[in-house]
């Protein structure tokens, strides 16, 4: 397998110890972003992985190359143009209080790369899944017709082709409605990650479950996934991972998912103690790319996603660090804190 990521890479800067924005002295390095999130994830887990992105020509640049690199992740089709990496500053919540991001990412250079810069025959060789997020077609008009252009070549070729819907509202600046943008893209997608206010959203459907307080089983998103579907035939999958917060370090976490004919519910997995709950949805997507992919059952496939989501809660930085032999223990429910020797 080898999965091809399309996206924005940015720089992390996390206030340590708990403290505040206005208490920051220093702030703590991590590299990540959505989409190159599941690439450095599936690398681990034994698939090959390419990033389609920019960055701009400096050491910054380089850094997260570098970041990249520790995973064997092919940066071959980064573009090198532009003057920015883009940024977001996050301060940790703790007990009741939530966390907060706060975003600087204008001007970054995924905005300058547009699809004549790019070698598609090149970008496509070998590739069997095409990655993207809610996220990129947002940023400016360039990244998205970076994105279409992917997905129509993907489509062509036969790649399955996911995505992870996030709608960032504040994104959508530079005209285009998001309806227009994402309505082209998921008529070629096979795999959605989505909660039905999001969905709606993007797509324009009414959903009825967006107005249940507490979604608690797949049955209640079974109409709401089947008129998804029902509108993008190509659509083969949706799923959602359900979070129940309790406090900042304190989440409950389940997952669904529903196919052409069936429909699955992974059992709740309970967090104390959370250590960082940044990229727990792509350490999902990414888990749920290879659990459907390399497990016969999709129950065992959807486990295996919860699995590796609820682990990232425990490791800090944007992505997943680890073995799949320690995701199937959190699945399977073996050596649960226990030192492993």
């Amino acid at each position: 397998m080898k999965i091809l990521s399309i996206g924005e890479l940015l720089m992390r800067l996390t206030v340590p110890d708990n403290l505040r924005f206005t208490q920051a002295n220093e702030f703590r390095l991590n590299i990540g972003g959505s989409e190159a999130n599941v690439a450095m994830i599936l690398a681990q887990l034994g698939w090959d992985a390419s990033v389609l992105s920019a960055l701009p020509n400096n050491d910054l640049g380089d850094r997260v190359l570098q970041e990249l690199h520790r995973f064997k992740v092919d940066t071959a089709h980064i573009a090198r143009i532009g003057e920015r990496v883009g940024l977001y500053f996050l301060e940790e919540g703790s007990s009741i209080r939530s966390s907060r991001i706060i975003y600087d990412r204008g001007h970054a250079s995924i905005n300058d790369l547009t699809p004549e810069h790019i070698d598609w025959d090149a970008v496509f060789e070998g590739v069997t899944h095409l990655h993207w997020s809610g996220i990129t077609p947002a940023l400016s008009l360039n990244a998205a017709m970076v994105c279409q252009e992917a997905v129509d070549r993907a489509y062509d070729l036969g790649v399955s082709i996911s995505c992870d819907l996030h709608f960032r509202k504040n994104l959508w600046a530079y005209g285009k409605k998001p309806i227009e943008v994402i309505s082209p893209l998921l008529e070629k997608s096979a795999t959605v990650l989505g909660d039905p206010s999001t969905i709606q959203s993007l797509t324009g459907l009414e959903m009825e479950s967006k107005k249940i307080t507490a979604i608690e089983s797949v049955d209640q998103l079974l109409p709401d996934y089947r008129k998804l579907m029902d509108r993008f035939p190509s659509i083969k999958g949706v799923s959602m991972l359900l979070r129940t917060i309790q406090s900042a370090s304190h989440h409950n976490l389940k997952a669904v998912l529903v196919t052409d004919n069936e429909a699955f519910e992974a059992p709740t997995i309970k967090i104390d103690n959370i250590k960082d709950r940044i990229g727990g949805g792509d350490a999902y997507m990414a888990g749920l790319l290879y659990g459907l992919n390399h497990y016969k059952d999709k129950q065992d496939g959807l486990k295996f996603a919860l699995a590796i989501s609820a682990l990232k809660h425990t490791i800090s930085g944007d992505y997943f660090t680890g073995k799949v032999e320690e995701v199937e223990q959190i699945m399977n429910a073996t050596q649960l804190g226990k030192i492993i020797r």
